[in-house]
């Protein structure tokens, strides 16, 4: 009977009837019942009645529910209980256009989705709280969830948000909640049904950098719950222009204490700052300051490191042309212990070559002959260990007294395994040594602060050398540019170093007085690359009377033997001829009259060059010079296995402890000089000081309207002109210390790596990072730029990276030439090419294609792009001045040709630029800037 109203097999099971106009259905999660009885659910929620979260994404289409006892699977970029929390701006773009972003501030414009971890609800395990709200409607709705079922929802209406610089805080007014039929908490194991019935409102949430948040309700959920219930939050929202547009405007005014508040922080940072100064400088004066007193256990250790080895120098066959033009010709000789060499000749005549050649300095030319030590051809870092050179010109930190001067170049040359006491009382003993104790605590002097003299200088530049106690020590003429008097003590005292301390001094000089000439030992006389003497001082003058040049008795030796080697002497005068007769002689000798030529002019002068040089390869003395410098040669001896602990070590090698030790005395020794010499550090620091003032002035308070929008790129512009121009400073800051640099490097003080990173670290940062600083927090806020206190770290990192990338710029251009002008106009040329490819001068869509490759090289690209989009891409522009217009700031950007997502990815090019540029002086710095002779 019936039989169609029989139920056929593999039917499914009828659906359970809902209707929400019953009074035993409800619509939960805020969802709406219609007139049909059906639910409509808020986005994000599905099933009959609301109760279950969907999956997939925000924007997606037909989004499946979701399993029981499962969890959602989201799409790439979505999370959240039912995925609704955007993470990044790539997963709202495909739905909300190419310049959309995700906002995850918690600041909601339309929409604004969370999913919250509770922190402190001890008594209930793995619980979650979920958050929506919907702003066109001021309303948000709540829901509770426990091991991620919802335990409890509340819808709550007449919402609203205050938005501070770094925090949210939303408020509705009245709730209306319902708890989830067979949940933990709604009958399972505790029923809260009437208590969750019972709220009624009001509620608040707050959120920091939208996550750190707490939620409260004020009615009666305070008594099961904390008072705040504490949430650890991911909040996301799509949003692009038109949601920018149509957003309520959120107000930004200048606040006063929180400028007071930047203004004081930077004062207590200066005074922590000068506090530390002046203890780290109280603490140099200690450790180089004092004078030491050992005990007698300690002297002998003293004398244990400071062992001079005696050693004996010959030299033969030595050549030198540069350029196929010959410089030396067969230079040949020999000095021992405790004797003192002086090298003579006129100017060009090849002194210092052949000094350089002797100490095995780096030549351009090439090079021919044999050095020996003790008759033996030594290692270049033996050779180092055993001899000092002191160079005509003085090269001394002028900034550091005699004290420090000699203590720095006892730290850095003498071996670490030495106690500081010991090499402490070598200074001591040098400063003795030389007579320059009355002046030992005294400044070397710089330009504006007068220092110690001329003479002085010398005998600290000697005494440099001597702390490694040095058996051979080379000095290119030491007493060029002093007076009569400084020179002598100059000389008394390297006569005294060669007698007491037997060391073998070779001197480059250029007419001593007769006093000065007889203190040295034996003589090389030069004349035009070739030896016309060489011997005892003694025999010099019975060696020119043999050859027929008479040297008249009142006469100064060298100056005659200098005259000689110019020109050729009257052979014709005697011991008495008066000082008229000897000058007549002097200058009128070998006159030719007018009528002759110049051709045999220089003949006859290169004949008698021909023949001093001639007369002494043919004379007695030099065969028996010739047969000591071969005894020499074949009685030598090895020494060096016993003499390398008496001096600083000097290897190729790289060692990581050796390094960090240099790196520690380069950085006290840079500190010492930046303290010291203050005036730079104070004119960038007043200078970012005034013009923050004068900037905050012109721009006060910009508004949100086209003028502002133009205010704002100039402003931001013009801060990056002038770090960039202030930047070259760092130029003549290397450029005073390359020859210092030069000539420590090739004495073996320390490695171009150590010097490098203490010259950032204690020149560079000081510079270049503290003067952006300031000039940005005190202008920033008088500006009327973004209040976040988030936009204004980032605009502070960008403008000390931006300023970074500048010095590192103009450091490469500072190692790279040597000439200051050439690296000033190539850094002022290269910042200039960066400006126009700013973005500002130019706007970057109108750069032709077939240069705006050229744009990647503007570090101005990248610095001024990042600190517009920081500024504009939240803002709405709204002017009324021609019509009531309203443009987001991302539209702004891509206008001028700005990428509105580029703020990250500029950064990170800053970066990248800064060390390639760092890189790039470090390569210079190692293999171009050399000592080259």
């Amino acid at each position: 009977m019936f039989p169609h109203f029989k139920r056929q097999e593999n039917c499914p099971e009828c659906p359970v009837c809902f209707n929400c106009q019953l009074d035993n259905n409800r619509c939960n999660n805020g969802g709406e019942c219609g007139a049909s009885g059906i639910c409509s659910c808020p986005i994000g929620w599905g099933d009959l009645d609301c109760s279950q979260p969907l999956c997939g994404s925000l924007y997606s289409d037909d989004r499946p529910i979701r399993g029981k006892d499962e969890e959602c699977g989201c799409d790439t970029g979505w999370g959240g209980i039912n995925c609704n929390v955007c993470q990044n701006d790539q997963a709202c773009q495909p739905h909300k256009g190419s310049n959309a972003t995700c906002i995850k501030t918690a600041v909601g414009l339309k929409s604004m989705h969370a999913w919250c971890s509770t922190t402190n609800i001890p008594w209930i395990d793995n619980t979650h709280v979920s958050l929506s709200c919907d702003w066109s409607k001021d309303q948000c709705i709540f829901q509770f969830w426990k091991d991620n079922e919802e335990q409890f929802y509340c819808t709550m209406s007449e919402c609203s948000q205050t938005i501070g610089d770094i925090d949210t805080q939303g408020h509705c007014k009245k709730s209306t909640c319902g708890c989830m039929k067979g949940a933990f908490m709604c009958g399972k194991d505790v029923d809260m049904s009437e208590l969750v019935k019972n709220v009624k409102g009001p509620s608040t949430w707050h959120c920091k950098d939208g996550r750190d948040c707490w939620y409260n309700e004020y009615s009666t959920l305070v008594d099961v719950f904390p008072d705040n219930i504490q949430l650890s939050c991911d909040v996301g929202e799509c949003a692009n222009e038109q949601d920018f547009i149509d957003a309520a405007p959120i107000d930004h005014t200048f606040s006063t204490y929180r400028e007071i508040m930047i203004i004081t922080s930077i004062v207590i940072a200066c005074i922590l700052l000068f506090a530390l100064t002046r203890i780290t400088a109280k603490r140099q004066k200690r450790m180089f300051g004092t004078r030491i007193a050992l005990s007698e256990d300690d002297e002998d250790d003293v004398l244990t490191y400071t062992t001079t080895t005696p050693v004996n120098l010959t030299f033969s066959d030595i050549n030198y042309s540069v350029n196929g033009k010959n410089i030396l010709s067969d230079i040949d000789g020999y000095l021992e212990p405790g004797q003192m060499m002086a090298v003579m000749g006129p100017s060009g005549a090849g002194k210092s070559s052949l000094l350089d050649i002797l100490a095995r300095k780096h030549k351009r030319g090439i090079i021919t002959g044999q050095v020996l030590i003790n008759g033996t051809s030594p290692t270049r870092k033996q050779f180092k260990n055993l001899t000092g050179f002191v160079d005509q010109d003085d090269s001394l930190m002028g900034t550091l007294t005699v004290r420090e001067t000699l203590t720095y170049a006892a730290l850095m040359r003498l071996p670490r395994h030495i106690p500081l006491k010991i090499k402490q009382r070598r200074v001591e003993d040098i400063i003795q040594e030389l007579g320059i104790d009355h002046i030992a605590d005294s400044m070397i002097g710089i330009p504006g602060h007068r220092g110690i003299s001329g003479g002085e200088k010398r005998r600290v530049s000697i005494g440099k050398e001597l702390v490694t106690s040095p058996s051979l020590l080379f000095l290119d003429e030491p007493t060029s540019g002093l007076d009569a008097f400084n020179a002598g003590v100059v000389m008394e005292c390297l006569k005294k170093l060669a007698k007491e301390g037997k060391r073998t001094i070779i001197v480059s000089i250029h007419q001593p007085r007769s006093n000065i000439f007889k203190m040295f030992d034996s003589l090389i006389l030069i004349t035009k690359g070739q030896m016309a003497y060489l011997g005892p001082i003694g025999a010099c003058a019975n060696y020119f009377r043999d050859l027929g040049y008479n040297i008249p008795t009142d006469y100064n030796i060298a100056d005659y033997l200098i005259d000689l080697t110019m020109k050729a002497m009257d052979t014709s005068g005697t011991g008495d001829t008066p000082n008229s007769e000897v000058d007549g002689h002097l200058m009128h000798s070998n006159s030719r009259t007018a009528g002759e030529s110049g051709e045999l002019d220089l003949l006859s002068q290169s004949n008698h060059t021909y023949h001093l040089v001639d007369s002494f390869k043919s004379s007695e003395l030099y065969a028996i010079i010739k047969h000591k410098i071969s005894r020499f040669t074949h009685q030598g001896n090895d020494i060096y296995s016993t003499g390398s602990t008496s001096t600083g070590e000097y290897s190729t090698s790289f060692s990581i402890t050796q390094f960090f030790y240099e790196l520690s005395l380069l950085s006290s020794r840079t500190f010492i000089n930046l303290y010291r010499n203050p005036f730079l550090f104070y004119a960038h620091f007043g200078f970012s000081i005034i013009l923050a003032l004068l900037l905050g002035s012109l721009f006060w308070q910009v508004d949100i309207d086209l003028s502002g929008v133009q205010n704002r790129l100039g402003v931001l512009f013009f801060m990056c002109a002038l770090l960039g121009f202030a930047a070259t400073s760092s130029l003549d800051m290397f450029n005073k210390e390359r020859l210092l640099f030069m000539r420590e490097r090739e004495n073996g003080y320390y490695s171009p790596e150590a010097y490098f990173i203490a010259k950032i670290l204690f020149d560079i940062i000081p510079l270049r990072v503290f003067p952006p600083l300031v000039m940005g927090s005190i202008c920033y806020y008088m500006i009327g730029l973004n209040t976040s206190i988030i936009v204004f770290g980032k605009f502070l990192l960008v403008l000390v990276l931006f300023n970074l990338c500048a010095a590192g710029i103009c450091l490469c251009f500072a190692t790279g030439f040597k000439s200051l002008s050439v690296a000033n106009l190539f850094a002022n040329l290269t910042m200039l090419f960066s400006m126009l490819f700013g973005g500002f001068l130019l706007n970057k869509e109108h750069i032709p294609p077939v240069l705006s490759w050229l744009q990647h090289f503007s570090f101005f690209n990248y610095g001024f792009e990042a600190l517009i989009v920081n500024e504009l891409k939240d803002i709405t522009l709204k002017d009324k001045s021609i019509a009531d217009i309203q443009i987001p700031g991302p539209i702004i950007l891509a206008r001028f040709g700005f990428n509105g997502q580029a703020f990250w990815n500029d950064v990170m090019k800053l970066i990248v630029y800064n060390i390639i540029t760092l890189c790039m002086a470090f390569v210079f710095l190692k293999y171009i800037v050399k000592e080259k002779r």
